[in-house]
């Protein structure tokens, strides 16, 4: 039978009254419920897993992790990952595993949790999560100008993600990474710019400037203003530079 192939471990034996064996599965129940998760962040990992099965046996085998997210304790993980014994993709719970090891680095995982928010913290994607994070407010407004006129071209997210480099020091990330992620980041509405705008009315005078010179070099970048470039460009400088 293909789901015992492997590694997995066959029970020897028989089921009590003739009954067929229980079908070998690596998923577990768990509660979804919103409330008692925290969202979901991407990851990318190949881990060998021991799941226990309700015969009594051990099933082990491949997952290729592409999303997690933790329990509100952060003591908890649920794994969106593809089975490569089951060829298909499953939610695993960490407190249903038995075993877990990293294929890429050989260490045998005692906290599972931790493992996935450490691994997380030094992809790319999770210093972009921080970089993001920590310049929430200059994302904002750079992205709201660039994007007054519907279209965030190629030079205005290179430009955006060379400040952005130059102020994040949260890890190691270059700019064509910064550029390419930049298109994928949602337009803010109005009222989150003019909040983000009045909040960066706080920092000092030099980074207020710089914010302004760069929003004006956005606007340099397109052919014609067909938008509301003029209109976000006078908040700012009404804001920034009053």
């Amino acid at each position: 039978m293909l789901l015992w192939l492997l590694g997995a471990r066959r029970s020897r034996r028989r089921s009590r009254g003739g009954q067929p064996p229980a079908e070998k599965s690596f998923a577990a129940p768990t509660s979804f419920d919103s409330g008692l998760w925290q969202p979901d962040r991407p990851i990318n990992l190949l881990l060998e897993v021991d799941h226990p099965q309700v015969d009594g046996t051990t099933l082990r085998g491949q997952i290729r992790v592409k999303r997690y997210r933790l329990s509100k304790q952060g003591d908890q993980a649920i794994l969106g990952a593809h089975c490569q014994l089951l060829k298909r993709f499953l939610d695993f719970n960490s407190q249903s595993l038995q075993r877990c090891l990293d294929l890429q680095s050989g260490e045998l995982i005692d906290d599972l949790p931790a493992f996935l928010e450490a691994s997380h913290a030094a992809s790319q994607q999770g210093q972009l999560d921080r970089l993001y994070q920590s310049h929430q407010d200059e994302l904002a407004v750079l992205l709201y100008v660039g994007r007054a006129d519907g279209v965030l071209q190629r030079r205005e997210k290179e430009l955006i993600a060379h400040y952005l480099a130059g102020r994040f020091t949260g890890g190691a990330l270059q700019v064509e990474e910064i550029a390419r992620d930049l298109a994928w980041k949602p337009v803010p509405n109005h009222d989150d710019f003019r909040l983000a705008t009045q909040r960066l009315a706080l920092l000092d005078a030099s980074l207020k400037n710089q914010i302004v010179q760069l929003c004006r070099q956005l606007i340099v970048v397109k052919e014609t203003l067909d938008g509301d470039e003029e209109a976000s460009m006078a908040e700012v400088i009404a804001l920034l530079q009053p």
